[in-house]
């Protein structure tokens, strides 16, 4: 088994293609966002330093599975097709290397269920050329495997479990997608549900999108924010699929519109951080109350950042972790930073 404890002489963060830089540039200050028009929540939580990344990272899986995070493939080390594997143990609260992900490549889609990870497409390079490839990783063994793979290739799938499936959510192939399935561990065997769509019929085409969070509550799953295409044409949707009646509808939009968001519910709010858009990095966090169908405004990231995929952020305890991620807009620079979001 790979278990390498990983003490690291990499920076804090790092140029993609500029190897000169290892600090964020000083030019972000001014594309920082970190405002919302929502009202201020009572509790509007805190940010915490955790221990960094090994390897600065960005466009990357972001799985917790047993108390564990895992952090999967992305833009690293001057490479946009990394297949690093990086695992923080959150009770000793270090970082270590596993086995290294099958597919060098970015803009992974993955899911824990139990013990094993699951993991969708991607591109093999810089946020484009996606494929099909799909993998299962057992964390007794630290082996991946392969499974079924997509009928159709696509990187930036949102993907979600429910009820024991995962359901895998738009995407981007040559440009972004409404698809919606469903991947069965069981059979090994994907299934079609009902495609995500706009808010009205005569905005068909704002169901096609990819770098949006997801959310389930009460048996529902909340695909939110995202993009059409690139981040021009951010959306501030918050569709909702109901797996009963194979349908969508819609709930109140989120207020600051952005792609490449962070996700999470927990607490009884779906929190929504972080994000991209033209010329604009987000620190911006907000809640929805899925009881009163509103809105509010929490404490901002303390760095703003973008490009955290698979589950987005990883959940352990009351904290809401975020390790890596885009400072800037784009995939120009890379951060080992990691904190973490809690009300508590």
């Amino acid at each position: 088994m790979n278990d390498t404890a990983v003490p690291t002489a990499d920076p804090l963060f790092a140029g993609l293609n500029d190897r000169s830089i290892t600090a964020i540039p000083t030019t972000v200050e001014k594309q920082r966002y970190v405002t919302s028009v929502a009202p201020r929540a009572s509790n509007p939580g805190r940010w915490v330093e955790q221990p960094r990344l090994p390897i600065p990272t960005g466009e990357h899986a972001v799985i917790e599975c047993q108390g564990n995070i895992h952090v999967i493939a992305g833009y690293a080390r001057h490479r946009f097709d990394a297949n690093f594997h990086q695992v923080y143990d959150s009770k000793a609260r270090t970082w270590s290397l596993k086995a290294p992900f099958p597919v060098a490549g970015n803009h992974v889609a993955g899911v824990a269920i139990g013990s094993k990870i699951y993991t969708f497409g991607g591109f093999i390079e810089q946020n484009r050329c996606p494929h099909s490839r799909c993998f299962v990783y057992d964390t007794a063994t630290d082996q991946w495997m392969p499974i079924a793979g997509l009928s159709r290739p696509r990187g930036a799938i949102s993907a979600i479990e429910l009820d024991g499936k995962i359901h895998l959510l738009g995407g981007r192939d040559v440009r972004s997608v409404e698809w919606h399935e469903v991947y069965d561990p069981a059979a090994n065997k994907y299934s079609e549900r009902a495609s995500m769509r706009g808010s009205t019929a005569t905005q068909p085409f704002v169901g096609q999108r990819d770098h949006m969070g997801v959310a389930v509550v009460d048996g529902k799953i909340h695909a939110i924010a995202g993009r059409m295409d690139s981040y021009d044409f951010n959306t501030s949707l918050n569709a909702v699929y109901d797996p009963q009646s194979d349908s969508w509808s819609f709930r109140a939009p989120l207020p600051t519109a952005r792609s490449g968001p962070s996700c999470v519910y927990i607490g009884g709010k779906i929190v929504v951080f972080g994000g991209e858009a033209t010329g604009r990095v987000f620190g911006t966090n907000e809640a929805y109350d899925p009881k009163t169908d509103t809105w509010e405004a929490l404490t901002p990231m303390a760095l703003p950042r973008h490009g955290l995929h698979g589950a987005t952020c990883a959940v352990i305890g009351n904290m809401v972790h975020v390790p890596g991620g885009g400072p800037v807009p784009g995939g120009s620079v890379q951060g080992a930073y990691h904190d973490a979001f809690t009300f508590g």
